[in-house]
């Protein structure tokens, strides 16, 4: 017994990194556009160890008039179509990205306006939340003109009260996302709403509590401090490379990017971050967004063993 015991206490001294091993990880999921989706790429996306899909692309289900295009019964052929595919494939939808533009601005001035775009999204929701849909993905802004961001987050929050309301009733989660702000202004425009850590915690103190962040790990240097920022109140991501100053949306793994995925996954974890690796990047195959995130993991895990 005592020669037992000698063994493994000389192995716990030998081998002391196995209490900063890491379990943590994510099921993948990744954007498609809502138009792209047939039963061969969702087949093959399950076969590689994809779980979930964004939708994108929602924009175009609405005319110039913010009003859906074609009649009830279209989209109800239509998403009896891709929840067929999704049920037979066994991906589900994690997330809407829903749609954005400067006619389909949350924080939009003009009050009659402002009620048209929140009228759009409630029957672009209508039509989808059928497909089960977790977490829905708002912008919050477009570009402002120079001076009125106070009164802008004002209507932001008066929108995204009235959207969360409704989103809650079907129980769902609402999201807002993150904003791409390495400068305050760019030419005689001010950047979108939310583009600092800074902004977004006095932003987000006036939502309601249960309204989550969508971390875009292109929209801003060092993500991992909007994440640890947040906490539990991070419901989903945008996975990407870029440095915060572009629209770059790298593949992580082709180091195009700068930014520190070991200290990001460090974060998830300190969070206990339970929703999807959503990437939201460019891509050439399905398998390259599955290998990078292996190699993601398993770099980050190999960091903390070496603790």
């Amino acid at each position: 017994m005592m020669r037992v015991l000698w063994i493994f206490i000389v192995f716990v001294l030998v081998h002391p990194v196995s209490a900063q091993q890491s379990t943590f990880t994510m099921p993948i999921g990744y954007a498609v556009n809502i138009h792209s989706i047939t039963q061969e790429k969702m087949e093959y996306a399950k076969s590689l160890g994809i779980d979930y899909i964004e939708l994108s692309n929602i924009g175009s289900l609405l005319d110039k008039d913010l009003v859906l295009k074609y009649d009830e019964e279209y989209w109800s052929s239509k998403i009896d179509t891709i929840s067929q595919i999704l049920q037979n494939s066994g991906i589900s939808v994690w997330s809407i990205h829903m749609p954005f533009s400067q006619q389909l601005d949350l924080s939009t001035l003009d009050e009659e306006a402002r009620l048209r775009v929140i009228q759009a999204h409630l029957q672009v929701l209508k039509v989808l939340k059928r497909l089960h849909p977790q977490i829905i993905l708002f912008h919050p802004s477009y570009y402002l003109e120079l001076n009125e961001r106070d009164a802008r987050i004002n209507q932001l929050v008066k929108s995204v009260k009235e959207l969360h309301e409704s989103i809650a009733e079907d129980n769902m989660i609402m999201v807002v996302e993150n904003m791409l702000g390495p400068t305050l202004t760019i030419g005689n425009r001010e950047r979108p709403l939310l583009r600092t850590v800074e902004e977004c915690v006095l932003v987000f103190n006036r939502f309601p509590i249960d309204v989550g962040l969508a971390v875009d790990m292109c929209h801003i240097a060092h993500p991992e401090l909007l994440i640890h920022e947040f906490g539990t109140r991070v419901k989903t991501l945008h996975v990407s490379d870029g440095n915060g100053k572009a629209e770059t949306h790298y593949l992580p793994c082709t180091n195009q990017g700068e930014n520190n995925w070991n200290l990001i996954f460090s974060a998830l974890e300190d969070i206990n971050y339970n929703g999807v690796f959503m990437y939201e990047c460019k891509y050439s195959d399905e398998k390259d967004l599955v290998d990078c995130y292996e190699i993601l993991l398993n770099n980050y895990k190999q960091s903390m063993s070496n603790k």
